[in-house]
């Protein structure tokens, strides 16, 4: 049966005692401790943004008359996280506000982070309430469309209401395939599959291995959250040849395995080397040495040239 109810709701004045108040409240649901936490923090980021664009951008703001005030809402809707924010806005700003959010709408994850990128300094010079800056983060953040609607208040205001889902994270798995300069990884939670094997000579060093720390990121955040910190993750090294520059990324993962495994994580790693290749093995044993995590070493038969 689909998960539904309201986190929170309300329909007021927001200023800043009122941002602070209602952020404590949502951090005190059961509903939002219940999140994973990387759901819960992207629900947080979006409802803040909500929230202060509301208090910077907000008219009629004087207004006791209920149909005038501000409302935003924090639910669970059919498997997402669903937030509404919704406050008056003068009709001059329509085609504004909606130009802006049709751009993002048609905007795919990649060209959002772009515009963000090339916005971030130049529309804060210019505007440092930055409102169309947190439309594009709370689209980058959710990663849906976001709904949004007009409705008539007066001659001259308008009622403007945006909707924004969330997906519950679900760990992804991360597949790289091998190529003649950089090592095949298969990192998949779902068949207990942990592993960086072949060659390790990309062209950029950091890019490639900068996709593994973040996904180390994601698991420990998702482990915690999800209860699954007990359960057991062989991660296998298994490389033919390693410049020193992935060398050293190939540390920073060992370190972050360490330090995972310092917080309660059932990991071990198994260094596989082939038999004959003493330096590989060393190597190995030296990473360990560095991280303070012992490691399995695993002798393999030589690979065969073609």
């Amino acid at each position: 049966m689909p998960e539904s109810g309201i986190f929170l709701d309300y329909h007021g004045h927001v200023d800043l005692p009122v941002i602070d108040l209602l952020l404590k409240k949502l951090k005190k649901t059961k509903e939002f401790a219940n999140l994973n936490k990387i759901t819960g923090k992207r629900a947080y980021a979006v409802f803040v943004e909500c929230l202060e664009n509301i208090y910077m951008h907000s008219a009629l703001s004087s207004s006791n008359d209920r149909k005038f005030l501000p409302h935003v809402s924090i639910s669970n809707e059919n498997g997402m996280v669903l937030i509404t924010a919704g406050n008056p806005v003068s009709k001059d700003a329509k085609d504004k506000i909606g130009s802006k959010l049709d751009q993002i709408n048609q905007s795919d994850g990649a060209s959002l982070k772009t515009i963000y990128e090339n916005k971030i300094g130049s529309d804060l010079k210019q505007d440092a309430k930055g409102a169309g800056l947190g439309l594009i983060f709370m689209a980058i953040k959710s990663g849906n469309k976001i709904i949004y609607s007009f409705k008539p208040l007066t001659n001259d205001y308008l009622y403007f209401e945006i909707q924004i889902s969330i997906n519950k994270y679900i760990m992804r798995k991360l597949i790289i395939d091998q190529t003649a300069f950089s090592p095949k990884v298969i990192l998949d939670p779902d068949n207990k599959i942990y592993q960086i094997s072949g060659e390790s000579r990309p062209p950029d060093v950091r890019e490639f291995y900068d996709q593994i720390l973040s996904w180390l990121d994601d698991f420990s955040l998702y482990s915690i959250k999800s209860d699954e910190m007990e359960n057991p993750v062989m991660f296998n090294f298994n490389f033919e040849y390693f410049n020193s520059s992935s060398g050293k990324l190939i540390l920073d993962i060992c370190k972050t395995l360490a330090g995972l495994r310092s917080k309660g994580f059932n990991i071990n790693v198994k260094w596989h080397y082939e038999r004959d290749d003493s330096d590989m093995m060393e190597v190995g044993k030296e990473m360990s040495k560095i991280v303070k995590f012992p490691f399995e070493y695993i002798e393999t038969d030589a690979k065969e040239d073609n």
